[in-house]
């Protein structure tokens, strides 16, 4: 019988909350991945592509990048950074070994679609505009350690919400976003890792 070989997957996000939930979902899975960088603090696009670059001379099999958009919208000259690196790796040199999964505005975003009975395209400026909707389902969420330290993440979002609808609800999402780009929706782009994860394990 053939030996499974498991493949190197970094998942590197840009602040607390993704290190987080994706730590949460690592440990309740069992999934053979490393979430970096290995102390989450808010790290900015330059940071993030250091990282890249990192790992990529280490071999990983998988490099897998989190950007809120909300707050690259809020830089252009970070956006800009963002637009030419996400270019740059989507080349055949890197075929699909680095991945970039946006969301818009922020990681909250995709809690949000674990509990809504159905799509709805709506527009957030920022987290606290979306903070109130998923307080309805996550009462006492906060952005912060203490908060995260308290609370499994992944564990209350699959016990009192639903990944698959989560799943759904964020590839009609991308769709409509694909068809009608100037519509800045609130979208995103983390069931792409999901996905992953699933494939290889």
């Amino acid at each position: 019988m053939a030996r499974v070989v498991s493949k190197s997957i970094a998942i590197i996000g840009e602040g607390e909350t993704e290190w987080f939930y994706f730590d949460s979902l690592r440990v309740a899975c069992r999934f053979p991945f490393k979430v970096a960088p290995d102390f989450p603090q808010h790290s900015d696009i330059r940071h993030v592509l250091k990282l890249v670059e990192s790992y990529i001379a280490k071999q990983y099999d998988y490099i897998v990048c989190l950007f809120d958009m909300d707050r690259l919208y809020q830089y252009p000259s970070e956006m800009q950074q963002y637009q030419s690196a996400k270019k740059k790796y989507s080349t055949k040199k890197y075929a699909g070994r680095v991945m970039f999964i946006e969301t818009n505005p922020c990681t909250e975003f995709w809690f949000l679609l674990h509990f809504l009975p159905n799509v709805v395209c709506k527009h957030y400026e920022s987290y606290e505009q979306l903070l109130p909707e998923l307080q309805k389902y996550m009462p006492g969420y906060e952005k912060t350690k203490r908060y995260f330290i308290r609370t499994n993440l992944y564990k209350y979002l699959t016990e009192n919400g639903d990944l698959e609808r989560a799943i759904k609800n964020s590839e009609k999402l991308c769709k409509l976003c694909k068809e009608t780009p100037e519509d800045l929706k609130a979208y995103s782009e983390i069931h792409r890792i999901i996905e992953l994860l699933q494939k290889i394990s």
